[in-house]
């Protein structure tokens, strides 16, 4: 179905966001908010890369796990 693994990628969008958002926010709680750009972006760069990567296969599987409680199969589906 078209566009159906754009709520996977909204998923995996928020899902990601959150992950640089609390590497952030872990880093000027242990370093202080005197943390440097440069340790920061080191720190979150590879969460904002690798976090969005490996949570792919896991967003489209929870993405078609809401799909069918929201519009659950009919048996004219199977046919």
């Amino acid at each position: 179905m078209e566009g159906h693994w754009l709520g996977a990628v909204a998923v995996n969008t928020v899902v990601s966001a959150a992950a640089v958002l609390a590497t952030v926010v872990a880093a000027m709680l242990i370093w202080g908010t005197d943390i440097s750009r440069s340790l920061l972006l080191a720190l979150a760069a590879p969460v904002g890369v690798l976090v969005p990567v490996l949570f792919d296969p896991v967003s489209r599987t929870l993405w078609t796990a809401i799909d069918a409680l929201m519009r659950p199969p009919s048996p004219s589906d199977f046919d």
